[in-house]
C-alpha cells in the first residue's frame, strides 16, 4: 500500500534548491526571456535548464570580473530519490485506474439490476404475498449499491488528478526531461565570481487584457492589463508588449506585481456610432491617439461604470481607428416565409 507521508517527504527533499539565484522574467507576446544572476564559488558552477527552454537559445555572461572558461550542456540525470517517488505515484495512478474499471462494471450490472426490478410485473403467490413491495424493495437496493459506486468513483476520480498533479510537480521540480549547464570559471584564488545565464522559454508569454470605460464624451480610458503565466515564487516580473521574434524592436519593459496588474492607460478618442440603450450593442470608433501600437486582446467594456460586455480588439497601430461593438450582436432580420 503505497503510504501519503512517503511521498509527501520525497516530495519535500526533491524540492530543496539547488543554487541560490535571483530570477528575472520578461513576458514577450510569444514566450519568455528567463535571466538568472548565479553566484560562483570555487569557479564552477551547475545551471538547471528547463524542458520547456528552447533550443540554441542559451547565453552565459560572466560578472565580477571572472572569465568564463568552458560551458557544457548535459541532459538532468534523474536520481533515485526522483525515480522511487515517481513509482510511488505511478503505482497510486495504476491501483486508481483499476479501481475505476472495476466501479465501472459494478455500475452496469447493478444499473442491469435496477431495470430489470422495475420491468417486473407484479405477480402475487403465497411466497410473495405483497409483490409491489418486493419489487420496490429490490429496486431501492439497487439503486443504493450504484450511489455507493458513483460515490467510491467520484472518490477515486478526485484522487487521480490530486496524483497527477504531485507527479507534474515533481517532475517539475526535480527538472526531468530537462538539461544542465556546467559552467567553468576563472576568477583568481579563492575569490567568488557570477554568471548571468539566459534563455527563453515557449510557456511564459503574457496575454493582453483591457478595460474600456466610457462616460458619453468623446474620450475614452482604456486600461491595459497583463495576464501571466504561472510564475515561480521569488520571480520579479514584466511584460513586454511585443514578440521575441520581432527584429530590431527596442523592447519596454514594463514591471507587473501580479496577474491582472495595470500595464498602462490611454485616454483615446472615441466616436459613437448609436445611441446607447439597454439592449443594444455598444458601438464605437477608438482612435490610438497614442505613440506606442496596441497590442491584441480581449475588452472588458464600461458604460458609465456599467458593465456592457465584451469584444475583441485587433492590433491596433499609432493613428488608426478600430471599430468595437461590446455587449449583445445586433438582431439580425427573420428571413421570409413562404
Amino acid at each position: 500500500m503505497v503510504r501519503p507521508f512517503i511521498i509527501a517527504g520525497l516530495l519535500l527533499l526533491l524540492s530543496q534548491p539547488i543554487f541560490a539565484a535571483t530570477r528575472k522574467l520578461a513576458c514577450y507576446l510569444d514566450g519568455g526571456l528567463l535571466t538568472r544572476e548565479i553566484i560562483v564559488s570555487k569557479g564552477y558552477v551547475e545551471a538547471p535548464l528547463p524542458a520547456g527552454m528552447i533550443p540554441g537559445t542559451l547565453r552565459v555572461k560572466s560578472g565580477n570580473g571572472a572569465v568564463i572558461i568552458r560551458v557544457q550542456s548535459v541532459p538532468v540525470k534523474v536520481t533515485a530519490k526522483t525515480d522511487r517517488a515517481l513509482a510511488l505515484l505511478d503505482e497510486r495512478r495504476d491501483l486508481l485506474g483499476d479501481r475505476l474499471k472495476s466501479l465501472q462494471t459494478r455500475e452496469e450490472i447493478f444499473t442491469a439490476a435496477a431495470r430489470s426490478q422495475s420491468a417486473k410485473a407484479p405477480r402475487k403467490s403465497k411466497a410473495n404475498p405483497e409483490p409491489v413491495a418486493a419489487i420496490r424493495q429490490g429496486t431501492d437496493l439497487a439503486l443504493a449499491r450504484l450511489e455507493e459506486v458513483y460515490r467510491l468513483r467520484r472518490g477515486a476520480e478526485k484522487e487521480l488528478k490530486v496524483v497527477a498533479l504531485k507527479r507534474a510537480d515533481l517532475l517539475r521540480r526535480a527538472n526531468v526531461g530537462g538539461t544542465l549547464a556546467r559552467i567553468w570559471l576563472r576568477g583568481g584564488e579563492g575569490k567568488s565570481g557570477s554568471v548571468t545565464v539566459e534563455y527563453v522559454v515557449g510557456d511564459a508569454a503574457w496575454k493582453p487584457a483591457y478595460d474600456l470605460r466610457l462616460d458619453g464624451t468623446d474620450k475614452a480610458i482604456l486600461t491595459l492589463r497583463a495576464l501571466l503565466p504561472e510564475i515561480e515564487s521569488g520571480t520579479s516580473v514584466a511584460v513586454v508588449a511585443t514578440t521575441l521574434s520581432s527584429p530590431g524592436t527596442s523592447a519596454l519593459l514594463l514591471p507587473v506585481a501580479d496577474d491582472y496588474a495595470i500595464v498602462a492607460a490611454y485616454t483615446l478618442p472615441v466616436i459613437a456610432l448609436a445611441t446607447v440603450s439597454p439592449i443594444s450593442p455598444l458601438s464605437l470608433i477608438i482612435t490610438n491617439s497614442s505613440l506606442s501600437p496596441l497590442p491584441s486582446g480581449d475588452v472588458s467594456c464600461f458604460w458609465k461604470e456599467e458593465y456592457r460586455g465584451t469584444a475583441h480588439l485587433p492590433v491596433v497601430i499609432p493613428g488608426e481607428r478600430k471599430e468595437l461593438h461590446c455587449g449583445p450582436a445586433a438582431a439580425t432580420p427573420a428571413a421570409p416565409v413562404y
